[in-house]
């Protein structure tokens, strides 16, 4: 999967896309959309240094996005750029206002004009985690077990990392797995029990 800038989508597209500051995580800021409330735009940084998680993720959904895979979010637009001066400016003031700490915000993205950003627009959980109010505990992890098994039969590749900010659910009950890692495809595949496994311990942490 190597590097290729803007593939199939311009960042000017994005100034339009990316709305208020909606969530962070270790390595990425999740934003809302201005134009559609059950999506959200993810926004990475490829350039940071310590560790290969927003690279190899973004390798991912560049290679993957458009096919509709079953198991992942519904991803409507993706854009591999070099940071602009606008883009840089509308993902800061997206944190400003919010309730989010600016700093801390500013830290994960850790960006500068020059950086390779990833951006994706993905459909928004209606549930996060193991919180779907009608489906139990157990039934769940199947699911989330199954969405990262058909993942992997696609794509080829083993998933990681299945903690619950990483997944959730859509109103239909239907899982789908929106951050991992994953490991290359000469690692042993994951069977299906294996993933039923990873997920059920990850959620007892």
């Amino acid at each position: 999967m190597d590097a290729q800038y803007e593939p199939t989508g311009r960042w000017a597209d994005f100034l339009h896309y990316i709305g208020e500051f909606y969530n962070m995580g270790e390595y990425g800021i999740i934003y809302s959309t201005k134009r559609w409330p059950k999506r959200l735009v993810k926004v990475v940084n490829c350039d940071i240094t310590d560790g290969p998680s927003n690279i190899k993720q973004t390798d991912f959904f560049e290679e993957f996005w458009s096919r509709e895979i079953s198991g992942l979010p519904f991803i409507s637009a993706f854009c591999r750029t070099k940071l602009t001066k606008p883009l840089k400016t509308r993902l800061e003031h997206g944190v400003v206002g919010s309730e989010a700490d600016y700093q801390e915000a500013m830290n994960i993205l850790d960006m500068e004009v020059g950086d390779e950003m990833g951006m994706w627009v993905m459909e928004k959980a209606a549930y996060i985690g193991l919180t779907h109010p009608h489906i139990t505990k157990k039934e769940m992890i199947k699911r989330v077990a199954q969405a990262a098994y058909n993942i992997e039969t696609e794509t080829g590749f083993v998933l990681t990392d299945l903690k619950e900010p990483n997944y959730g659910f859509r109103q239909d009950g239907s899982a789908f797995i929106f951050d991992f890692n994953y490991n290359t495809p000469s690692i042993k595949e994951f069977t299906l029990d294996e993933y039923y496994q990873q997920v059920k311990y990850a959620a007892w942490d």
